[in-house]
């Protein structure tokens, strides 16, 4: 039989200044069978195990005067990048530059070009607040690989919608992982993947966090007469460490975040021009635990346990909408995980996930009467926002990978979640009076009137199922090959063949592997979006009427007498619907240009077809100006006809510059072309589909991201977030309704879609910070508390970074913004943290 194939696993030893780290200790043991193997870090600091084969390893690393490091390899079929473990003196953190953990375990090693891993001591110098952790991690994912429903985020193995968890219990965030594996639904650069904090079985951790955001040091937002309120304050215990036994261990965190801020309103009404700080808040209350038990040296059984609370005043605020538009939103939310993972002398690796989740929203009240929209002029009124969600949900999965005789390694899987909402949705039923002016509201002509009738509660089931298999083979030394196969099915989609091939390599020319060419190509598919479905079952014209009428009376639509009730209005779901498929391809050149630093030039094309869109299949008819079907007004029906093409090149840099700067860059230049902005967008013309081809709403010629410490004299830290884009489309309309189907989107004679073009934007955020480090002894142990002062200032160069351009050509704005994202404030912080 032939064996499995063995690698190396090479690695240097430092301090925390960088410098290396000699006669350390390193001591690799093998979890299968416990077997050892020990080196010393040579005068340059480095180690190496040679013929190493795959299994699962702790790694160990001792030195007089250091904190122990401890981490578990996954061992794969491919030669492993040099790790660089750096060990410090007086604090509790260990750094780590590694590509491989316990997370690693369904990693794909031919294809693991320019991941982003963010671990959660680089998570605390950055310049990140607890409420807009996602927003840092997707500057770095690609929007045109993007699935309906956003962002693509797993926590634990676990699809999820929203990172709910304390910032303090993320262990680790990556970001472009594996962007051609069979185990994930989505390429690499649509995905986050968090793994969440586990307590130790020998040792006890804890830390308070705080941090608190005033005005005192805020700049004016660019559209606001004065500077906002702000009060931000966020509070963050977090413990573990072992159980009664030795077997087991714990971690709990606990957060209350709250904020209280201004909303800025730029509107111009009948009276004239309108701006005011309009007061908001959001308060969430957040506890995530964690137990964990090893019954053996080959088995844990974990469970997680998340609950949230959160409460919203005036949201929605700000922009064209006046105070009295703001609504209320309550969310709470349980979420429960159990895992089991299991090694098998073999070389069987199997992990089964169950996850159950319950999820309550309310948002907004009952309207007392009909709202008003001037179109990108200003909004009055009640809020039309009125519904609440009841969803219980159930996910169950199962992964094993297993590493074969003749250099293979197979791994494969199978997943079925089923989700239950219960919803009553009452939006819009006070009526909405739309103007395509501010004249036309001064002359009381509105262009629709809006209402909706019926039952709003309604109860339905969606339904996915997953099964995938790989495999990863080492062809030679130096190339490696894997091959995948996925299966997706939702039960809203009639469409049953969604089976999606995976390929990538990897090619390292030379015994040094300082170059390495990786490339791949594979399909993927994507969910209906429930929303749509919701729709379709809600606003069917019997459950709920949507009554439209073109060029009502004012104020009252129904003045003048009617009896008749107007043909009602429905949103359908196309019978030949499919799912959604993207096809990406590329390759690209990864160099190490000096020692543990790699630039990495991608080139990527990604084609979108069969994607969402809303279409009007009632419209008035061009030639007669007739509905086809006199029974309704509008049928918004959902199809899957829309198309998107993107081409990329992408040059990413990690490492490090010198002995003081660990930057992590990336620049994109890129374009994308596509006919829908969105699941729900509704064309200008919805018989000439042609004119909606165009830059994509996203479509940012040149973007570039760079996240970086730098290292100061007397051990200060200072974190760097910097984000630069050129300038994305927008849409240039009349402000009208010209051909008669009720929606005020129509472009001028010549125009196609999203031919604006907006300006670029820069923001740079920055973090200053410093430990001071106490060693004594407490209850006969050796105990090291510190304490750590930061001061976060975000968009420190007060950059007006517009988040919209106006397109509507009878508004007062046109061709200029309303809003733009927060001008410069400062956050202060401090943490104590300990270790016994």
């Amino acid at each position: 039989l032939l064996a499995q194939a063995p690698v190396a696993v090479t690695g240097i030893v430092q301090d925390q200044t960088g410098a290396v780290v000699q006669g350390a200790r390193v001591t690799l043991v093998r979890q299968t069978d416990a077997s050892k193997r020990s080196a010393s870090s040579s005068s340059d600091g480095s180690f190496r195990f040679d013929a190493v084969s795959p299994a699962d390893y702790v790694l160990t690393v001792q030195m007089t005067g250091f904190e122990n490091f401890q981490d578990v390899l996954t061992v794969g079929l491919e030669s492993r990048r040099p790790m660089i473990v750096r060990l410090r003196v007086g604090t509790l953190e260990q750094e780590i530059i590694v590509e491989a953990d316990s997370s690693d375990k369904l990693s794909t090693s031919a294809s693991d070009a320019a991941t982003t891993k963010i671990g959660d001591d680089v998570i605390g110098k950055l310049p990140v607040g607890s409420d807009d952790l996602m927003a840092v991690f997707t500057r770095f994912l690609s929007p045109a690989a993007l699935p309906a429903e956003g962002v693509s985020l797993l926590v634990d193995g676990v699809p999820g919608e929203q990172l709910d968890l304390p910032s303090s219990s993320i262990s680790n965030v990556r970001v472009d992982r594996n962007p051609y594996s069979a185990a994930f639904q989505h390429p690499g650069t649509a995905r986050v993947e968090v793994s969440t904090k586990r307590g130790h079985r020998s040792r006890y951790d804890g830390a308070l966090d705080s941090f608190l955001r005033t005005s005192l040091f805020a700049a004016r937002n660019a559209f606001a007469d004065s500077v906002p309120d702000i009060a931000t304050r966020l509070v963050q215990p977090t413990l573990g460490g072992p159980l009664p036994g030795k077997k087991a261990a714990f971690f709990v965190a606990g957060q209350r975040f709250t904020k209280d801020e201004s909303a800025v309103t730029d509107a111009v009404t009948a009276a004239g021009p309108f701006v005011a700080n309009v007061p908001t808040s959001h308060r969430h209350d957040n506890i995530f635990t964690r137990p964990q038990w090893w019954p053996n040296d080959l088995q844990v059984l974990a469970a997680t346990y998340t609950f949230n609370d959160q409460v919203f005043k005036n949201r929605d605020s700000g922009g064209f909408n006046l105070p009295e538009r703001g609504v209320g939103v309550e969310r709470r939310k349980h979420k429960v995980t159990v895992t089991h993972s299991l090694l098998s002398p073999s070389g069987w690796q199997n992990n089964i996930i169950f996850g159950f989740t319950h999820e309550e929203d309310r948002t907004g009240a009952p309207a007392a009467a009909p709202g008003i929209v001037v179109n990108d002029a200003f909004a009055a009124g009640p809020s039309p926002s009125f519904d609440t969600d009841n969803k219980r949900t159930v996910d169950v999965q199962n992964v094993t990978r297993y590493y074969a005789r003749a250099r293979h390694s197979l791994l494969f899987g199978a997943r079925v979640r089923a989700d239950q909402i219960a919803t009553a949705d009452a939006t819009n039923f006070g009526g909405t009076f739309e103007f395509g002016s501010l004249q036309a509201f001064i002359d009381r002509t509105p262009l629709t009137f809006r209402i909706n009738q019926g039952d709003p509660n309604i109860a339905y089931g969606v339904y996915l199922a997953t099964g995938f298999a790989q495999d990863e083979i080492r062809v030679t030394p130096q190339l490696t090959l894997t091959f995948g196969l996925r299966y997706d099915w939702q039960s809203t989609i009639h469409d049953r063949d969604n089976v999606a091939p995976r390929l990538a390599f990897a090619f390292a020319p030379g015994r040094r592997k300082r170059t390495v060419v990786r490339g791949g190509a594979g399909t993927f598919y994507d969910n209906l979006p429930r929303a749509a479905t919701e729709r379709s079952l809600l606003v069917d014209g019997v459950q709920v009427h949507e009554v439209v009428i073109a060029r009502p009376a004012f104020p009252d639509p129904f003045g003048s007498g009617e009896t008749v009730s107007p043909p009602p209005s429905t949103v359908r779901i196309a019978p030949d619907l499919r799912a959604p498929s993207l096809t990406q391809a590329s390759i690209g050149i990864e160099q190490e240009v000096w020692a543990k630093s790699w630039l990495t030039t991608e080139y990527s094309v990604l084609r979108g077809d069969h994607l969402f869109r809303t279409r009007n299949i009632n419209a008035p008819l061009p030639d007669t100006g007739l509905r086809p079907n006199p029974a309704f007004v509008n049928v918004n029906q959902v199809e899957s006809t829309a198309f998107q093409r993107t081409e990329a090149l992408a040059v990413t840099f990690q490492g490090h510059v010198g002995k003081v700067f660990q930057p992590y860059a990336r620049y994109i230049l890129s374009k994308t072309t596509n006919d829908t902005s969105g699941t729900f967008s509704l064309p200008a013309d919805n018989y000439d589909l042609g004119r909606e081809r165009g830059p994509a709403d996203f479509d940012a010629r040149h973007r570039f991201n760079l996240m970086g410490i730098v290292s100061l004299p007397r051990a200060v830290q200072l974190g760097i977030l910097l984000s630069a884009s050129s300038g994305v489309p927008f849409n240039i309309t009349t402000g009208f309704d010209d051909n008669g189907d009720t929606v005020a989107n129509d472009r001028p004679p010549g125009v196609t879609r999203n031919t604006g073009r907006g300006p670029a934007t820069v923001q740079l955020d920055a973090r200053l910070s410093k430990n001071f480090t106490m060693n004594h002894v407490w209850r006969g142990s050796q105990r090291r508390d510190v304490v750590t002062i930061g001061v976060d200032v975000f968009n420190a160069i007060n950059h007006t970074n517009v988040t919209g351009v106006v397109g509507v050509q009878a508004s007062p704005f046109f061709g200029r913004a309303n809003s733009a994202a927060p001008a410069r404030v400062v956050q202060f912080s401090a943490r104590y943290s300990f270790r016994q």
